[in-house]
C-alpha cells in the first residue's frame, strides 16, 4: 500500500510555486508592478548644510539652465533669496502655514510648463484635499523653462492673492499657448477673478519676493529641475510614483515628532 500524501508538504509546495508565479508575473508586467508588489526601502542621504533633512533618489525632471534659471538664454539671472536668510527661518520659508497642523507638511516646487509636474500635481492635490487630507501643501512656483514659464508663475502667484492660484496654474498647465496679458485677463475673468488686478499684481514686489524665496530654496535643496518635493524632512527631486509617495507620507507622519520643522 502506498503512503498517504503529505498534505503539509503539498501545501508548502503550492505556496512556493504561487510565490514564484506572482514574482514572475510582476516582473513580466513591468517595473511599476514589480515595485508595487515588492516595494524597495528608501535610500536616504543627508543634505549638506541642512541638518535634519535628507533626500532620496531622483526621478525624471524637466530642467532649465542651471545658470540662467527660469529665463531665456542671454537674459540676466533672476534674483534669489540669500541662503543665510533662508536658513535663519527655513521652516517658515519652506512650509509657511503648513506646519503645526497635524498633517505632514509638503513643499511642492512646480513649473507650469513641466510635463512631469502635470502627472504629479493631481497626486499632490488629492492628498491635500478634503477632510481626510494626509498632507498640508505649500506651493512654490519654480519657473525654469523660459520666459513663458516666468509669466505663468507670476500669474499663478498673483491669482493667489485672489484665492485662485491653483486654478490659474492648472488652466495654464493644460495649454501650450504663451500666456499674453490679454489671454491672462480673459482667463482670470473666466474663473471669476479680477483680470485687471491680476495683471497689476503680477508686477508687485511680493511676487518678486516669492519667486526669489522659492528659487533660493531650490538652490539649498539641490533642485535643478521640476517637479520637486520636500515631504516633512525628505527632499524628492523628480517624478515619484503614487505608491512611493504614500509610503513616504506615512513614514514622515510616523516620524513627525523628530522632524526639523515639527
Amino acid at each position: 500500500m502506498s503512503a498517504p500524501p503529505d498534505r503539509g508538504r503539498m501545501r508548502r509546495n503550492l505556496l512556493w510555486l504561487g510565490g514564484i508565479a506572482l514574482a514572475y508575473g510582476a516582473l513580466a508586467s513591468g517595473p511599476n508592478l514589480w515595485r508595487r508588489v515588492f516595494p524597495a526601502a528608501f535610500d536616504f542621504s543627508e543634505i549638506p548644510g541642512l541638518p535634519g533633512f535628507r533626500r532620496i533618489g531622483q526621478g525624471a525632471v524637466s530642467a532649465g539652465s542651471p545658470v540662467l534659471i527660469g529665463l531665456d538664454a542671454g537674459a540676466p539671472a533672476p534674483p534669489r533669496a540669500a541662503p543665510g536668510e533662508l536658513r535663519a527661518d527655513l521652516c517658515a520659508h519652506l512650509f509657511g502655514g503648513a506646519i503645526g497642523t497635524g498633517a505632514v507638511p509638503v513643499a511642492y516646487f512646480s513649473d507650469v510648463r513641466c510635463s512631469y509636474c502635470r502627472v504629479l500635481t493631481p497626486l499632490v492635490h488629492e492628498r491635500s484635499s478634503g477632510a481626510a487630507a494626509s498632507i498640508r501643501l505649500a506651493w512654490h512656483e519654480l519657473p525654469l523653462l523660459g520666459e513663458s514659464s516666468v509669466l505663468a508663475a507670476r500669474a499663478a502667484l498673483a491669482a493667489g492673492f485672489q484665492g485662485a492660484g491653483p486654478a490659474i496654474h492648472a488652466r495654464l498647465a493644460a495649454t501650450r499657448l504663451v500666456p499674453t496679458q490679454a489671454a491672462l485677463v480673459r482667463l482670470a475673468e473666466d474663473i471669476g477673478i479680477d483680470g485687471a488686478r491680476l495683471v497689476a499684481d503680477m508686477a508687485a514686489p511680493r511676487v518678486d519676493r516669492q519667486l526669489a524665496v522659492s528659487l533660493g530654496l531650490a538652490g539649498l535643496f539641490g533642485f535643478p529641475g521640476t517637479p520637486a518635493l520636500v515631504v516633512g524632512r525628505t527632499a524628492v527631486l523628480g517624478r515619484i510614483e503614487a505608491g512611493d509617495l504614500d509610503r513616504l507620507i506615512a513614514l514622515e507622519a510616523a516620524e513627525a515628532a523628530t522632524a526639523p520643522c515639527a
